[in-house]
């Protein structure tokens, strides 16, 4: 286990962060955050609704892509390799990755951790739908979590992740290399929403000892929430946990923020 987690008194234990992606991206998702009560979740900096966000353990969301027409996110940058002809992020990673230029990525980085910096205490990053695991773009993303003294999730279970060719071992080093917390990250974005119950009282239970992270994008089903193409599987999210059982599961495990895991890693490195 890394020496992180045992300084957290973790070893041999089962620790789970709820994670809530996409906050500020609509008064629904933010509305399920508040409602749900689990301290921690990402902000994408360039949502429509990220002056209504607060919470004790908040990251930032880098965002450099939408995934989704209904998604209307703009750079906080000018760099013309983020935009497509709409003047919008690209929607997929097809898309972005070819055209993406490094140091575009990085002034666009630097924008979205720098307003996040002014409106509340950052304590970790992450990568919406991992465009940042192109590896020089991870480069960037280390560099500015080691910057900035903030811990930045690169999943340990890579493997699970769908990567072009080169990108695995890239990665893998750039992780080893940099001390960052080892996390393991548990997803049901891709699963049917009628299967989601099942599958959090599945997944979570098989889960053995280690750090994991629960990625959910939960939003109330209202008219504003309804608008992204995907809303089904957001509120399957907040159904399913708010389900008896499932926080029954959850509470099995030595619930952690990042937060915490911010504070640890900066008197360890």
């Amino acid at each position: 286990m890394n020496e992180l987690w045992i300084k957290l008194g973790l070893q041999g234990k089962r620790a789970l962060i709820v994670h809530h992606d996409d906050l500020g991206l609509s008064h629904a998702q933010n509305r399920a955050y508040r409602e749900l009560g689990f301290p921690t979740g990402s902000v994408m900096m360039m949502g429509c609704c990220v002056g209504e966000v607060s919470g004790p353990d908040l990251g930032v969301h880098l965002t450099l892509t939408s995934g989704q027409d209904s998604m209307q996110l703009h750079p906080l940058s000018p760099g013309s390799s983020l935009r497509n002809p709409q003047g919008l992020f690209w929607h997929t990673l097809e898309d972005a990755w070819p055209r993406l230029v490094a140091a575009e990525v990085e002034a666009e980085l630097r924008a979205q951790l720098e307003a996040a910096l002014q409106a509340f205490d950052v304590t970790h990053l992450d990568s919406h739908m991992g465009a940042l695991l192109r590896p020089d773009l991870a480069e960037i993303y280390v560099r500015l979590a080691e910057e900035h003294r903030l811990p930045a999730l690169i999943p340990s279970n890579l493997d699970d992740v769908r990567l072009p060719p080169g990108f695995l071992a890239a990665l893998q080093a750039l992780r080893e290399r940099s001390a960052l917390p080892q996390v393991t990250v548990v997803d049901g974005y891709g699963v049917p929403p009628q299967q989601r119950r099942e599958w959090y009282l599945q997944a979570l239970s098989g889960l053995g000892a280690g750090v994991y992270q629960l990625i959910h994008h939960a939003a109330c089903a209202d008219a504003e929430g309804q608008s992204l193409g995907d809303w089904q599987g957001r509120k399957a999210d907040l159904e399913a946990l708010k389900d008896p059982e499932v926080r029954r599961v959850i509470g099995e495990f030595e619930l952690l923020t990042w937060r915490e895991v911010r504070e640890a890693w900066r008197g360890a490195v």
